[in-house]
């Protein structure tokens, strides 16, 4: 597998991870809201606690590790990042539109790069 795509992936999974951090201390920067509500703070919470973890695990992990598990990790992390740009769309969030496809492309890559024999 291309040691490209994989700091590619490295990238894309760390901002991830740095854009929930950057809404768990700032969450008017998901809603846009000018004034954040206690339901913004609660969902910036629940975002990063999922974000953060799995953006460290997506990033450094096939740097190590093959085998079906990373596989199913970079998947997953893929789907995640389709949901967001499906997201975005209904938002019309053109910014999280872009950033979540390249993001789904390059972990569907590193997925399979390290499918290869």
């Amino acid at each position: 597998m291309s040691s490209i795509i994989v700091i590619l992936n490295l990238i894309a999974a760390s901002a991830s991870a740095l854009a929930s951090g950057i809404a768990l201390f700032n969450p008017s920067t998901l809603s846009g809201s000018l004034q954040v509500e206690p339901g913004e703070v609660f969902y910036a919470r629940m975002y990063a606690a999922r974000s953060i973890p799995l953006g460290i695990v997506v990033g450094v992990l096939p740097f190590w590790a093959h085998g079906t598990a990373v596989v199913t990790l970079l998947c997953t992390a893929a789907f995640i990042q389709a949901v967001d740009v499906v997201l975005g769309i209904q938002k019309r969030d053109w910014g999280m539109v872009r950033g979540a496809s390249v993001g789904t492309i390059i972990h569907v890559l590193c997925a399979l790069g390290i499918r290869e024999p």
